[in-house]
């Protein structure tokens, strides 16, 4: 069977992803995922006309490749990741690019601006806080804090119950829910 030449060729762009997750991530899984989430959003025809397939993956970043024309698809299907065999998991789309070493070069080499801090371990519980917001008086652990966000394991029975009816582990919280309010770290 010939080649095809790359003017008959379909045109592929190449998705910079960044995972963040409460645990490691093996690639066969996220892969599984991706997969699983297309089929489900899309159906069987639209997973296999969108062409994703992970290039790379290595220290929570990696390459996806997709069809040129199904870009807002696939970051619809990574959009609607959001747990990996039981762990709360974010996939983010760094950039896109034309070509596999423009998004490596782009936005995988260089380093994040809006990460002021080094990458704190997951599984490391850091401090205590209590915050005082419209419906009372919210205290417990701090799980997980990035650079906008913090995740609240709440030591209120109250709050627990909430939690658990809403199938949830964590409150979480952003910058903007904390303006002009009370915190205690």
């Amino acid at each position: 069977m010939k080649i095809l030449p790359p003017t008959l060729r379909e045109s592929n762009r190449y998705l910079a992803i960044s995972v963040t997750s409460e645990g490691d991530i093996p690639r066969r899984d996220l892969v599984n995922e991706i997969l699983f989430c297309a089929a489900t959003l899309l159906g069987d025809a639209g997973n296999s006309e969108m062409g994703i397939r992970l290039l790379s993956f290595e220290e929570n970043k990696g390459i996806i490749r997709c069809r040129m024309d199904k870009v807002w698809e696939t970051r619809a299907v990574l959009a609607i990741v959001t747990t990996i065999k039981g762990m709360r998991t974010r996939i983010k789309v760094l950039g896109v690019s034309g070509t596999v070493r423009g998004a490596t070069e782009k936005y995988l080499l260089t380093q994040d601006i809006n990460e002021p801090e080094p990458e704190i371990k997951r599984t490391q519980r850091i401090k205590e806080c209590k915050m005082i917001i419209d419906v009372g008086t919210i205290s417990g652990e701090v799980v997980n804090r990035n650079t906008n966000e913090i995740d609240l394991l709440s030591e209120d029975p109250h709050s627990l119950e909430i939690l658990n009816r809403s199938n949830t582990r964590y409150f979480g919280i952003t910058v903007f829910d904390i303006k002009d309010k009370e915190i205690d770290v």
